[in-house]
């Protein structure tokens, strides 16, 4: 089985070349992990979604100009930060209410109230984090991306990374002690 970059790299030409069936299996290989970090981003589905299909819709669109200085998914992610970015200037971010009612994941409704808590209050945490805190420490929990990729998905050097991350880390502690404290987390 082909290492994922490799195959990406191979479907990256096709789709330049105009094959829409081969951009479609970009989309396949990135769909769920684009649309995790957009979540991340945003704390919304639907505007993850709407987010995410933005991205790929821009990826298509400037497929041709793509250089492969990077990865594909690294371009691909700088294209949905941004989007993400943009979206989070004009509109404040919004929990469903279809979300707050969703019947428990398991049979045991305490723990899976306890771990629905966690998630909120960690949202909330990374929601306070600035825009580009935010971008970096998710895409590298989240995403698992090295502080290399992260600087070319957020347009940044490295060592601006690592000092994003440095924050980004400090700040979320200090957001999510109160719940700590209270033994929430």
């Amino acid at each position: 089985m082909k290492q994922p970059t490799d195959q990406d790299t191979e479907l990256v030409v096709r789709s330049k070349a105009g094959d829409l069936a081969a951009f479609e299996e970009l989309v396949k290989l990135h769909e769920r992990g684009l649309f995790a970090y957009m979540y991340r981003m945003c704390g919304n589905r639907d505007d993850a979604e709407e987010l995410a299909q933005a991205a790929f819709v821009r990826a298509w669109g400037g497929i041709s100009g793509f250089r492969g200085e990077s990865s594909f998914k690294t371009w691909l992610f700088r294209i949905a930060t941004n989007l993400a970015i943009n979206k989070r200037t004009r509109t404040r971010p919004t929990v469903e209410l279809s979300e707050l009612l969703a019947a428990p994941e398991s049979r045991q409704p305490e723990e899976s109230f306890r771990r629905k808590r966690r998630e909120e209050l960690v949202q909330a945490a990374l929601d306070r984090l600035p825009k580009d805190q935010r971008a970096a420490l998710v895409l590298s929990v989240y995403e698992g991306m090295s502080y290399k990729e992260i600087a070319r998905a957020l347009g940044k050097t490295v060592r601006a990374v690592d000092s994003l991350l440095v924050r980004a880390k400090q700040n979320a502690r200090r957001f999510l002690e109160p719940a700590r404290k209270r033994n929430v987390l």
